[in-house]
């Protein structure tokens, strides 16, 4: 009791200090990050859930731009691809598009896990909502991630009303979008909704070759891709349900072209694409080894489509649920990183789940579920030698989550999971020039992993809560893609595990008109997967023996009056390598590149900083509602900032070190009272920052991020 008093007195306080009008009120967000509809307040998890309201205002397209609006998320598109993710969560992530090398964050497209990082830069057509999960992931889902999971959830049939919408947008570099939705209410029982959209934009990046090639540039970076989703809904009567929705995305946006850093580029341009000081590109040199500047063939081609069915039904005080999706990729690229590479991946998977879900009036409540997912995925491609991997991987995963109601105010749950994963890897057709002949590896991998959550949550009022949480999680092994000489040849990876505990305040305070939720995360890590250069071995995979990250997240909304928000979000990272051997050291310092003395030590790679893991990252908006004639005018903006951090596993070279200043994007919309049309003006990095994310250690290459980009929506309803 006197905790709640102390709670209670301290609210009093904040109110009195801050101008809030009364009749302002923030809204409740329902997500279903627990596998039950439950207010965002409610759920003692790390949780950011972003309706189809809040994506429209901050301009969120796709999931690089949801950085923005996620503690300790880090994003970006994979060096030199148009469409595979480069994705960290709380300092984790994985930065390899290729072969049987899995993501450590899991992106799931309504309950459909997407296996590969290639196609996983999902566009946001007809989204309904996201929900960012941070933190080991498995009991309460089928595929584990231990990193977290980002979960998009698609707008479902409406039985109520037929609907049509169409928009388009038109903008700075003859950026020409359209999207066309319709919703058709066939009965009282049946609809069925479409979407199909297409996003088009010349290219930021110019190719200016010399020699040879002179006079051969053109623009490189052309954005192009188009998409579509059907989706029927059917209830069989009050009980039984069935959806089942069909997509299709073709991607033939250009890969991202690697730019020389200043100041070794010749202009100190990022989006000119010159040879370095001194080189003269020359038709002589091999297509595969054209140096910066002289390769004028960059493509991409990604084209993905899946099925899934979700059928939902009551069993007396139960709730079944199956889940069945199967998809589709196929993918080409020419691009450089490091060295020109071409790349050719042809992928299917199937997956389906089975889940039990208890509805008792009763402090006790349980969800259980069985998962089953199998996945084929042939990898061709040339980097310096040809390569050719293929993987099969069958998994099987049973899992049990449990909630008890002590009293009204504290709550345990618990879950566990067994996972048995079996991976077969065959790699082969690579022929080394020293005359060591082809070789090839075979390997068949089985894990076998036991994974738990626990979690305690006491609400000290109806409006605040707190909770403690310890969880695990894994990744299963594989084998590295690359094969760059005998003693480095398709390298085995073992799996990776992860630990970790967190503690939350999740908090509306103020009559509801302030929303205040902070997390604290400490995570350890066995066997992290590691890709880099390794002495004597060239490129490949590795673990390293112990990681440890710790950090803390903020998230917070302020309803100051009924027409004004103010919203804002941080991140706060540590990381540090804490057990490490001598050969790992000489792998994740590049043989002692940033070391004293360039020697290779333990002690230096203890002391190397996590890449793609900036120690603070943050956003602060806000967003006015303004009545004006039959309609409201809607005022944003959001300055994101972020610490300097190292895009390279070796913390080096210089041009490795991701520097950006402040980015500021805003966006000003008109909507009509009946909502029936909306006009918006808006602005992407309109300080016209020059940065990049990415790099890669040879030729001072990095890869830009867009520059200032403008443009204006249009949407109208009937």
């Amino acid at each position: 009791m006197k905790i709640r008093t102390i709670i209670a007195a301290a609210v009093s306080v904040l109110a009195a200090t801050l101008p809030i009008a009364a009749e302002a009120q923030l809204e409740e967000i329902v997500v279903t990050a627990q596998r039950r509809e439950a207010s965002l307040q409610e759920v003692p998890a790390s949780v950011t859930a972003l309706t189809s309201a809040t994506l429209e205002q901050k301009q969120i397209l796709n999931t690089v731009d949801l950085q923005t609006q996620v503690p300790n998320l880090f994003i970006s598109a994979n060096t030199g691809t148009a469409n595979a993710s480069r994705l960290f969560l709380r300092g984790i992530g994985e930065d390899e598009s290729r072969g049987a090398v899995d993501q450590a964050v899991g992106v799931y497209v309504d309950g459909v896990f997407i296996g590969r990082s290639v196609g996983s830069l999902v566009d946001l057509v007809d989204i309904d909502r996201v929900e960012v999960l941070r933190g080991p992931q498995g009991t309460l889902y089928g595929r584990n991630s231990n990193g977290g999971a980002i979960r998009y959830y698609s707008k479902q049939p409406d039985t109520e009303a037929s609907s049509f919408e169409i928009g388009g947008t038109v903008g700075s570099d003859n950026r020409l979008d359209g999207k066309l939705t319709a919703n058709w209410a066939i009965s009282d029982s049946t609809a069925l909704r479409a979407s199909v959209l297409s996003r088009n934009r010349d290219g930021f990046h110019e190719l200016v070759p010399n020699g040879d090639f002179a006079g051969q540039g053109r623009n490189v970076g052309e954005l192009s891709n188009a998409a579509a989703r059907i989706a029927l809904a059917h209830e069989f009567n009050d009980a039984w349900s069935l959806t089942a929705a069909v997509d299709w995305t073709e991607d033939e946006s250009d890969p991202i072209p690697d730019s020389a850093a200043p100041p070794n580029d010749a202009d100190n341009d990022l989006f000119t694409i010159e040879p370095l000081p001194g080189t003269t590109c020359s038709a002589a040199t091999p297509t595969n080894f054209q140096p910066i500047g002289c390769f004028l063939g960059y493509s991409s081609k990604v084209e993905s489509k899946g099925l899934g069915v979700t059928i939902i039904g009551e069993l007396g005080n139960h709730t079944f649920r199956s889940l069945t999706g199967y998809r589709e990729m196929e993918d080409s690229l020419a691009s450089r990183i490091g060295f020109v590479y071409f790349q050719a991946t042809d992928q299917d998977q199937l997956s389906q789940e089975f889940s039990l879900t208890s509805n008792y009036d009763g402090p006790f409540n349980w969800l259980g579920g069985i998962y089953y997912y199998t996945e084929d995925v042939q990898l061709d491609s040339t980097f310096v030698f040809d390569f050719s991997v293929g993987v099969d991987t069958t998994s099987y995963a049973a899992f049990v989550h449990g909630t008890y109601d002590i009293t009204d105010a504290l709550t345990l749950r618990g879950g566990l999971r067994y996972t048995d994963e079996e991976r077969d890897v065959v790699s082969s057709n690579v022929t080394f020039e020293t005359g060591d002949g082809t070789w090839s590896a075979t390997r068949n991998l089985d894990y076998g992993k036991t994974t738990y959550s626990f979690a305690i949550d006491y609400r000290f009022t109806e409006k605040i809560m707190a909770y403690f949480s310890l969880a695990s999680g894994f990744k299963s092994g594989g084998g590295s893609p690359d094969c760059f000489s005998p003693t480095a040849c398709f390298l085995p990876v073992d799996e990776e595990e992860v630990d970790t505990w967190e503690v939350g305040l999740r908090s509306d305070l103020i009559d509801d008109v302030m929303r205040l939720n902070l997390t604290y995360f400490f995570n350890t890590y066995e066997g992290l997967q590691i890709g880099a250069t390794v002495p004597g071995l060239g490129f490949t995979r590795f673990n390293v023996n112990e990681t440890e990250i710790q950090g803390i997240e903020l998230e917070a909304v302020i309803q100051v009056t009924e027409n004004l928000t103010i919203n804002a979000m941080a991140g706060w990272l540590e990381g540090e390598y804490t057990e490490v051997t001598q050969q790992q050291a000489g792998g994740l310092t590049n043989d002692g590149v940033p070391c004293p003395g360039g020697v290779a030590t333990i002690e230096c790679a203890l002391g190397l900083e996590l890449k793609n893991a900036p120690t603070i990252k943050g956003t602060i908006g806000a967003n006015y509602n303004y009545p004006l004639a039959n309609g409201a005018l809607d005022l944003g903006f959001d300055f994101t900032f972020e610490d300097d951090s190292w895009g390279l596993v070796a913390n080096s070279p210089p041009h490795a070190l991701t520097t950006v200043d402040t980015l500021l994007n805003a966006r000003f919309a008109y909507t009509a009272d009946d909502n029936q049309w909306q006009v918006a003006l808006w602005g992407r990095n309109l300080l016209d920052e020059e940065y990049a994310r990415a790099a890669t250690a040879g030729s001072f290459t990095q890869y830009a991020m867009p520059p200032l980009e403008w443009g204006v929506d249009a949407r109208f309803r009937f």
